[in-house]
């Protein structure tokens, strides 16, 4: 079976190709930092190291090609994945790891021209099209970044293996003080990698009964193992775990370890506040789920 390679794990090419990182510790309630993308570029040593590197602004849909402090081009983003869906594009820093001049999603059997892979399903693409050469039209992507073709041409050019790739709003959001429970987050983490990594709506067995993966997000939110388990089943338990972590890591949380499916990770009150902002601003769907997560 053909296969993937995403950050270093071989990922079947049916899960990976849609459209589209316990301590006990005190909370400060005036413990505020940035999000990781305002955090990281408003450092004067990221401006001036950085070297050639990609900025998507979700509020105002744009896309920038930068050279540390200067910006190269701008391009305008024709749509992204619907805010509150369980399919809302993923904020955060990842680094390009490869890239295809022409994809077919196995998801949404389309061609998606100039696809440039971010993390998990979502990629920076053109304009896809059906087999029969018609083009999708819609106002919302499956959670990629979907650029005219022409545009992303210039972008596709831009990209090679290694380039950063920063994902979040060009208003400034700081937290504002809420936070997920230390026991809550290594679920709220599973969930996410489920939702980046798997697909969410075709029919599976689990305990001998129909469903699907969005469906038992409510269980696994809720406090079931056994679904967390299931998940990581289709990718591997060290697998899983790896990217569980490498997600924590992309989106600034630099004090949380994750060291297995269920068990309280590693972190700090600040990782847990800049979780909660992940979830609120990128991945509002889980929030809405659990009403027990913070």
């Amino acid at each position: 079976m053909k296969k993937n390679v995403a950050h270093g794990f071989m990922i079947l090419a049916t899960l990976g190709t849609f459209a589209f990182g316990a301590s006990v510790f005190f909370l400060m309630p005036t413990l505020f930092a940035k999000e990781p993308l305002q955090e990281e570029l408003s450092k004067p040593e990221a401006k001036k190291n950085l070297g050639k590197h990609v900025v998507i602004y979700l509020d105002t849909m744009k896309l920038e090609l930068k050279d540390n402090t200067s910006v190269l081009e701008v391009f305008p983003i024709v749509s992204k994945g619907k805010p509150g869906s369980y399919y809302e594009t993923p904020g955060g820093t990842y680094i390009n790891d490869y890239k295809i001049p022409l994809h077919l999603s196995s998801f949404g059997n389309v061609y998606l021209p100039h696809s440039v892979h971010i993390f998990g399903n979502f990629f920076i693409h053109g304009i896809p099209y059906y087999p029969n050469g018609e083009r999708v039209s819609s106002n919302y992507s499956g959670g990629c970044v979907r650029l005219k073709d022409d545009d992303m041409a210039r972008v596709y050019a831009f990209i090679e293996s290694g380039t950063p790739i920063i994902i979040g709003y060009e208003e400034k959001k700081e937290l504002d003080g809420n936070f997920i429970h230390q026991e809550k987050m290594a679920r709220l983490m599973v969930a996410v990698i489920s939702l980046e990594f798997l697909p969410q709506d075709d029919v599976i067995l689990f305990n001998g009964e129909e469903t699907t993966r969005l469906a038992l997000l409510k269980k696994l939110l809720g406090g079931n193992e056994s679904v967390a388990l299931f998940y990581a089943k289709t990718l591997g338990n060290e697998t899983f775990i790896e990217l569980m972590n490498e997600k924590a890591r992309a989106i600034g949380l630099t004090e949380t370890t994750f060291t297995s499916l269920g068990e309280t990770p590693k972190t700090s009150g600040k990782d847990l506040m800049l979780f909660y902002a992940y979830l609120k601003n990128h991945k509002s769907y889980l929030l809405s789920t659990s009403t027990t997560a913070f």
